[in-house]
């Protein structure tokens, strides 16, 4: 199934919800998505993530110096 029609089947489930329950899904998505993020900071430094400078000294102020120079 895609991803679509997984997404159309819980939103129509979610909809024959009562209020307590469409709150208490509510609340579980949030803890979700808070995990995510907490996760993604605290596992994945921002350096890791460019692969093309790993191992290099690179800050902001080289990158305008560069880019000034090509201009």
């Amino acid at each position: 199934m895609d991803n679509l029609a997984q997404l159309d089947r819980i939103i129509t489930e979610v909809n024959d919800l009562g209020e307590k329950e469409k709150l208490a899904f509510v609340y579980k998505l949030n803890e979700l998505f808070d995990n995510d993020e907490a996760q993604i900071d605290e596992e994945v430094p921002v350096e890791s993530v460019f692969g093309l400078w790993k191992g290099r000294n690179i800050t902001k102020e080289t990158l305008r110096k560069k880019a000034w120079m090509k201009n």
